[in-house]
């Protein structure tokens, strides 16, 4: 039960708000949230009107609880209006302790679709329960279930429960988590493994191996999969002993690789591992450096010959691009010199197979380095304080462009432009966004702007007053990259968005992966009963469509397989030719 209650503690802002929303339509003294297995009930969250008739926190046997008659009905749901006139209640412990009552559960279901909860109603006198009032609770038990499912597919890799990639890069962002060890060690020849046995015992494995690394003795460390055959190892260490300590724990962990592994195959698995490891320190700007250090040293290591540890020597610094320096030297004029671009790409309906967006996406076509990814020369240009007015270029142009492409062909458009982390907390940004709005004929529920999910998570508070001062301007909302950061799910109940854009990580493994279409399922739902749109970015294969057009209707999709950037007059001319509606 302890570790059902912290695996959802990340749901208990929605789970509070939840109850806030419930007090304020059913007329009862309280109503709680708990979870339950087969011997013990937590009542996790609850709230009291009157008197403290459930207290939150508190753990209760549970054959004599209300909620495990919730759990054992085949419908998961149970009104009773008057607890001393039905015959399941009327000797009942809770009946015999008040007297009478009434109560309201309905059952919370997680991943695989098992009773894990319930979300109640619950009074010491009769009380008139109406049809409206299960109909609502059955609604917000409906969206924590399909919350937690959501939940359980962001943080956890499927195969061997230790946490995914996506929830480990959100341990190493986090300004609590330093100074830390980190590791990221790749297995030594393990297509080997798949080739000799088979890959569901190389699965196997991988699953003995991620259990004997959570088990290490290392205080208080996390485990987490790359894809394949790379696993993360990130744990507190002070920074003075990160030579000695850090060494003992990396022994810790390579011993745990290469201790053999018997009862599975035919014969014995040995195994070896290539290992880089580095000193996450409070310096945040840094730490991408500092992971890619260890991931550098890892490489190295497998260069070298595999089968060894490497440790980040402090003096020395990785540069993730080569041409760093001379993009930073670039980068005062590049825009003076118009070496910007914008380029456009379809948002689909997936039910009409038809436009209704353009998504802008900034390129800088140098003269000398080609075009320059917008991942190498954005955080450069983050850092130098120079993105300021290369995003309010970006905005403008996407603006003027739409409005030159609705003109050329008398045709509504919407463009979708990203908004950087510095741009949604720049008060001067904010304050021309509102500006543009008032403009005559300026038609801003054309205008998506997306934000990128972690960018909400820093000062929740101030980022949702930003967002409903944008969208009461007229404005429309999105959340880019939901999924990748699992706290979103907290507050997607209240943020006053109208889509979310699903990390594309799910759907690079969609055609292969039995769980990310669980995922892709789970946040569908949630959003249907959210009443938000949801758009599948980076479709790139016919596979992938095909996953993705069996999910749902009521979906949007984006990617090269169904249409490549282009620059805005490649985008009219092909618009001409085909002359396909962008029905909005």
């Amino acid at each position: 039960m302890k570790n059902a209650q912290s695996r959802y503690e990340a749901l208990h802002p929605l789970v509070e708000e939840i109850l806030g929303k419930l007090s304020e339509k059913i007329g009862v003294n309280s109503l709680f949230f708990a979870l339950n297995d087969s011997s013990s009930n937590f009542i996790v969250k609850a709230i009291n009107q009157n008197q403290e008739l459930i207290e939150e926190g508190s753990t209760h046997v549970f054959n004599h609880v209300l909620c495990k008659l919730v759990i054992d009905e085949n419908a998961g749901k149970l009104q009773i209006n008057e607890l001393l006139t039905s015959p399941l209640t009327v000797d009942h412990p809770v009946t015999k302790a008040l007297g009478n009552g009434s109560f309201l559960g309905v059952a919370i279901k997680n991943a695989d679709n098992e009773k894990i909860g319930t979300l109640c109603a619950f009074d010491d006198r009769p009380y008139d329960f109406s049809p409206s009032d299960l109909a609502l609770i059955e609604h917000y038990a409906d969206i924590i279930s399909k919350s937690i499912s959501v939940e359980t597919y962001v943080i956890k890799d499927a195969l061997t429960d230790v946490y995914n990639e996506r929830y480990m890069n959100r341990l190493i962002s986090s300004v609590t988590i330093h100074p830390a060890f980190l590791m990221v060690l790749n297995l030594d020849n393990f297509h080997a493994v798949n080739a000799k046995f088979g890959y569901r015992v190389g699965n196997r494995v991988l699953q003995v191996l991620a259990d004997r690394l959570k088990y290490v003795p290392i205080p208080n460390h996390v485990v987490g999969r790359k894809d394949g055959n790379e696993f993360i190892i990130l744990a507190p260490l002070d920074e003075r002993e990160f030579e000695q300590t850090g060494a003992m724990y990396a022994d810790y962990i390579m011993a745990a690789i290469e201790a053999p592994i018997a009862d599975i195959g035919f014969e014995p698995i040995h195994l070896t591992a290539s290992s880089g490891v580095s000193l996450l320190t409070g310096d945040y700007t840094n730490r991408q450096t500092q992971v890619y250090a260890a991931e550098a040293l890892m490489q190295q290591v497998k260069l070298d010959g595999k089968n060894g540890i490497l440790f980040v020597n402090q003096q020395r610094e990785f540069e993730q691009h080569p041409f760093a320096s001379v993009l930073e030297e670039e980068l005062t004029h590049a825009l003076e010199r118009g070496q910007f671009e914008l380029y456009y790409q379809r948002i689909l309906d997936m039910k009409r197979g038809v436009t209704v967006a353009v998504e802008a996406l900034l390129r800088w076509n140098h003269p000398v380095l080609g075009f320059v990814s917008p991942t190498d020369f954005i955080p450069i240009a983050e850092r130098m304080g120079v993105f300021g007015d290369i995003g309010r270029f970006t905005i403008r142009q996407a603006i003027a462009d739409r409005e030159q492409f609705e003109a050329k062909f008398d045709l509504p458009v919407s463009v979708a432009v990203n908004l950087s982390a510095s741009q949604f907390q720049s008060n001067q940004l904010l304050e021309e966004l509102l500006s543009f709005s008032k403009q005559a004929n300026f038609k801003q529920d054309r205008v998506v702007l997306e934000i990128r999910e972690e960018v909400l998570q820093t000062g929740r508070k101030k980022a949702i007053e930003r967002l409903e001062l944008l969208r009461s301007a007229g404005y429309r909302l999105t959340v880019d990259h939901f999924g990748s950061h699992y706290a979103s799910l907290n507050s997607l109940l209240h943020l006053p968005v109208q889509a979310v854009k699903l990390d594309p990580i799910f759907t690079r493994r969609l055609a292969q992966n039995q769980l990310e279409q669980s995922m892709i399922r789970s946040v569908y739902a949630l959003t249907e009963a959210l009443g938000v749109s949801l758009v599948i970015q980076e479709v790139e294969t016919l596979s992938q469509y095909k996953q993705v057009e069996i999910l749902g209707e009521r979906l949007y999709v984006q990617g090269h397989y169904l249409h490549h950037p282009q620059p805005l007059d490649k985008l009219i001319t092909d618009f001409a030719k085909k002359m396909q509606p962008l029905d909005v």
